[in-house]
């Protein structure tokens, strides 16, 4: 039950820091670069938040299985 938690955490944690990166860069840069909508902060932020999407359901079949019992 602990690890599961603390895989989803760790995956919304991912994604908030993911979705941070994208606005700070966004934010940042508005009007002080000719536009490009695929920066490589935004592509970094964008990969974050997939992968803490996914990590809480792969994280639980590799290592959750001692928990099953």
């Amino acid at each position: 039950m602990i690890k599961k938690a603390f895989f989803h955490i760790s995956g919304f944690g991912l994604i908030l820091g993911g979705w941070f990166i994208c606005v700070i860069n966004v934010g940042l840069d508005r009007g002080a670069t000719p536009f490009r909508f695929f920066s490589v902060p935004n592509l970094i932020g964008l990969t974050l938040i997939l992968v803490g999407a996914y990590f809480p359901e792969i994280a639980i079949r590799f290592f959750g299985k001692s928990e099953e019992k």
